[in-house]
């Protein structure tokens, strides 16, 4: 019976969660120090009241040796360098909107007037749940259980404070090729700077002739130096010397230029034989 009482929850989470359609805008939020005020709006595209709270914390991503990205949230070290967690305020923090109601939220930054030039930052968790609960489920004449579903939207908030400036130092590209005839490119690198790496990384294949066969482009934040990972689907590339060239720009279909710290493009490029 137990078993059954929780394969019926799991199912219950899975729809309920198909019609929590709490949506915000902008996904990430920039803010200057001269200004210290942001805004962003969150919309119930659901069908039931939605309960809304807001609070800040403070991670980042990481990349390891293999290019696997992880989300840090316990690094007090660098949360004391780096956090503005702690000086965010939501105006309001705690709201109901009804279905297809929509509320703006306004952001204010009480950060220290003696912070160094550079990029701070935190993440706003956008906490949403259905006012009433959803489910009850009748395990007996005198117990009753109620599910309700909290979905949680984690977008960023960037803080630019005085002169703003980041780059990349290419240190090594190592090219291999995977059991499933992938082309995998790790690139060491060493994030400069005082401000995340918010950009493109495009790698490409380039033939003896100097011609882009196979070409392959993500959008990243890199918030510290490490190793990035970019595969490149080969699609029947002829055997042969080849080079591989890897770049890094601070352009993003996501971020208008004007958010985004800019740096000049840098590439570097290593030979690889595909056999």
């Amino acid at each position: 019976m137990k078993k059954l009482l929780l394969t019926i929850l799991l199912g219950l989470c899975t729809l309920s969660a198909g019609f929590t359609q709490v949506t915000i805008a902008p996904t990430n939020l920039y803010v200057s120090d001269d200004s210290r005020f942001g805004t962003y709006m969150v919309i119930n595209n659901s069908n039931e009241n939605q309960e809304i709270s807001i609070d800040f914390v403070f991670s980042y991503s990481a990349l390891n040796e293999d290019g696997q990205r992880r989300i840090v949230e316990d690094d007090s070290t660098r949360a004391e360098l780096y956090s503005i967690a702690e000086n965010v305020r939501a105006f309001p923090q705690n709201f109901v909107l009804t279905p297809g109601q929509r509320q703006i939220v306004r952001l204010r930054i009480a950060a220290p007037n003696n912070l160094e030039d550079g990029t701070y930052w935190a993440r706003i968790r956008t906490s949403a749940t259905p006012e009433a609960p959803p489910v009850e489920l009748e395990q007996s004449e005198t117990v009753t259980a109620s599910l309700g579903l909290i979905v949680e939207q984690v977008t960023g908030l960037y803080y630019k404070v005085g002169s703003v400036n980041t780059g990349i130092v290419i240190k090594e590209i190592v090219p291999n090729v995977s059991e499933d005839g992938v082309l995998e490119v790790l690139t060491d690198f060493e994030r400069t700077g005082n401000s995340p790496f918010l950009g493109s990384v495009i790698t490409s294949l380039i033939d003896s002739n100097g011609n882009v066969v196979q070409q392959s482009r993500n959008s990243t934040t890199l918030y510290f130096s490490g190793t990035h990972k970019q595969e490149i689907i080969l699609e029947n590339t002829p055997p042969g010397e080849y080079s591989v060239r890897v770049e890094f720009i601070t352009q993003r279909n996501d971020v208008s230029p004007d958010e985004i710290v800019q740096m000049d493009p840098v590439s570097s490029t290593t030979k690889y034989t595909l056999r």
